[in-house]
């Protein structure tokens, strides 16, 4: 039996409020890894923020030392949506794989007012049928 193995990692993004991200990032469960932020100043010189780990992010917990059976992703989306400047938006990319019996790539689009998620291989299906003008068109891309 084989393990999902993944890694997560975002753009480089504006927030509101520095102090109150950092106080986020500590509450952000992770499956097997902690999350890793990362800031810098962009050209303009404003502070902007990255975080990825090497793992799924479960989501977040008042205790996130504890199990992540309590950890919520939809409160760590609705959190982070405060959190993000009114013109930015965070991108958060995961790529994975079960050995290889099938690969996973997502991109989550997060702003200050919505969400959306999208995957690899849906639209990696959906560009196919297009290009073979061909609706139904499907294929098998795991064992």
């Amino acid at each position: 039996m084989a393990n999902y193995e993944c890694a997560i990692r975002t753009n480089y993004f504006h927030v509101k409020d520095k102090e109150a991200f950092l106080e986020f990032t500590k509450k952000v469960v992770c499956c097997e890894d902690n999350l890793d932020v990362w800031e810098k100043t962009d050209k303009d010189g404003k502070t902007v923020f990255g975080f990825g780990c090497f793992s799924s992010i479960m989501g977040i917990s008042e205790q996130p030392e504890e199990d992540e059976d309590t950890a919520s992703y939809d409160n760590f989306i609705e959190e982070l949506k405060k959190l993000i400047a009114d013109d930015d938006a965070v991108i958060i990319f995961e790529i994975g794989r079960e050995k290889l019996r099938y690969l996973n790539g997502t991109a989550e689009i997060v702003t200050s007012d919505d969400y959306t998620c999208l995957n690899l291989t849906d639209s990696a299906v959906n560009q196919a049928r297009k290009m073979l003008n061909n609706s139904k068109w499907n294929t098998n891309y795991s064992y």
